[in-house]
Order: structure tokens, then C-alpha cells, then sequence
């Protein structure tokens, strides 16, 4: 094993003890699945009641955990898919109780960029959501580092078929890059765009595979997790996570 894989492993196992000594189940049977070492089955098993629930959050943590361990094809992700569809508005965004535009832009950019990379959604679903996000685009809207508006257009566009891809694509990567180089992303953050968009690069964006797992692995604390080292434990949980998922998709 060279030496930059070596580093790369470490850290990764050790933000999977990190989790596994301060997540929820959920949280545990996510990290030992990522890194091989728990079954994917039994995280997927905790998500039944998630499914069961319904509720927007529940669902699109749902597509996200299945997306992330490989498993684009369950059941589970059909259930999400059938209930979303049912979900969608007349504009192509989905209905999230509200009429929050910002909310729901960021909602049905993650969620439909997460169901493009299953079999189960229709192509008239995905071109709905594709017309609505682009209806609703423009350079501001991910201008000024509105971290959560890159990460949602930058996975729809980049999973999904629609004429107006490339030029979203070009904002996207490079106002993630400016957010990185501004230190208003962090690493974690950055990283995590090129794992939900399946990409090592983007349009627009400067940065490299190197660059960026060198910085995850300046980001990690000396407990194996991530995120401000003075906030509790259980409140980096997440971004350690996020971080799992960045490691993996980056491994050397």
C-alpha cells in the first residue's frame, strides 16, 4: 500500500470510529457500511422507517443513503420515487408544504439529481424538474456562496439530460471553486458536490482529486472527526459522514 493510499485509509477509518462511537444506529450502520465494514444491508434496513414516515426530509435522507452505499435499485428508493412523483407540482418542483421558491428550488434539485441516478423516475418527472430549476435560475442564485443552491443545481444538472446543463454547470463549478478558495466551503462541502454530481471534475471548476483529499485530511481532527472540534460530539456527526461519503469517492 503507497503511502497516499495509506493516509487516505487511516482517515477514513478513523471518521468511521468517530461515528461509530457518537452517531444514532442510522449513523453507525452508514459508516461501517461505507467502509466495508458492516453490511449495506442492515443501514438499508434502518431506513424502513423513514420511508414509512413520508415526510420531504425523510425521503430525501433516504435517496441520499441509498445513493451513497450503492443501492440505487432498492425498493426503497422506488417507495421515494412513487411518493415524490405524487409529490410534484404543475411548475416540475415538488411540494413541500410551502411556497418557500428557495426551499423548494434546493429541495427538488438534491432530490431529483439523486432519483436521475436511479431506474425509477420518469423522464417527464426529470424533465419537469429540469424546466423548474431552470426557470428559476440565474448566475445570483448561486452567487455570494449559497453553498446549499450550488449543491442542488450542480447534482441535478450534472445526473439529469436538459439543454440547459452546460451553462448551469459552468456557474456552478465556478462559484464552488471561489467558495473553496474563499474558505467559505470547506473541504467536506466541496468534496461532497463531486460525489453526488459521480464526478472527479466540473465545468468551470480548478480543482483537483489531490487537491481536495489533501484538504479533507487537513480538516480532520485529531478525534477522526470532522467539523469545529470545539462543538459536541454529536454535532459533527453529519459533516463526519459527509465527509465518509467525500472520502470514498476520492479514495486514492
Amino acid at each position: 500500500m503507497n503511502t497516499a493510499h495509506s493516509a487516505h485509509a487511516n482517515a477514513r477509518d478513523r471518521a468511521a470510529e468517530f461515528v461509530a462511537a457518537h452517531g444514532s444506529p442510522l449513523a453507525r450502520a452508514r459508516a461501517a457500511a461505507l467502509v466495508g465494514a458492516g453490511p449495506v444491508a442492515a443501514a438499508l434496513e434502518q431506513l424502513d422507517p423513514l420511508v414509512a414516515d413520508g415526510t420531504p426530509d425523510s425521503l430525501l435522507l433516504t435517496l441520499r443513503v441509498c445513493d451513497e452505499l450503492g443501492a440505487r435499485a432498492d425498493l426503497r428508493v422506488e417507495r421515494a420515487c412513487l411518493r415524490l412523483a405524487a409529490a410534484q407540482r404543475a411548475d416540475g418542483g415538488f411540494d413541500l408544504g410551502s411556497d418557500d421558491l428557495d426551499r423548494r428550488v434546493v429541495y427538488t434539485g438534491m432530490a431529483a439529481g439523486l432519483l436521475a441516478k436511479t431506474p425509477f423516475a420518469r423522464p417527464e418527472m426529470l424533465e419537469a424538474a429540469g424546466d423548474f430549476l431552470a426557470a428559476h435560475f440565474s448566475p445570483e442564485r448561486v452567487q455570494g456562496f449559497r453553498f446549499d443552491d450550488v449543491i442542488a443545481y450542480a447534482s441535478f444538472f450534472a445526473n439529469a439530460l436538459h439543454e440547459q446543463s452546460d451553462p448551469v454547470l459552468q456557474w456552478c463549478g465556478r462559484e464552488l471553486e471561489r467558495g473553496f478558495r474563499a474558505r467559505a466551503f470547506g473541504a467536506v462541502r466541496t468534496a461532497l458536490v463531486f460525489a453526488c454530481c459521480d464526478a472527479h471534475a466540473l465545468p468551470g471548476a480548478r480543482l483537483s482529486p489531490d487537491e481536495l483529499r489533501a484538504a479533507l485530511h487537513a480538516e480532520q481532527s485529531a478525534d477522526g472527526g470532522f467539523g469545529l472540534p470545539v462543538a459536541p460530539a454529536f454535532e459533527r456527526v453529519d459533516e463526519s459522514l459527509d465527509a465518509l461519503v467525500a472520502l470514498r469517492h476520492l479514495r486514492a
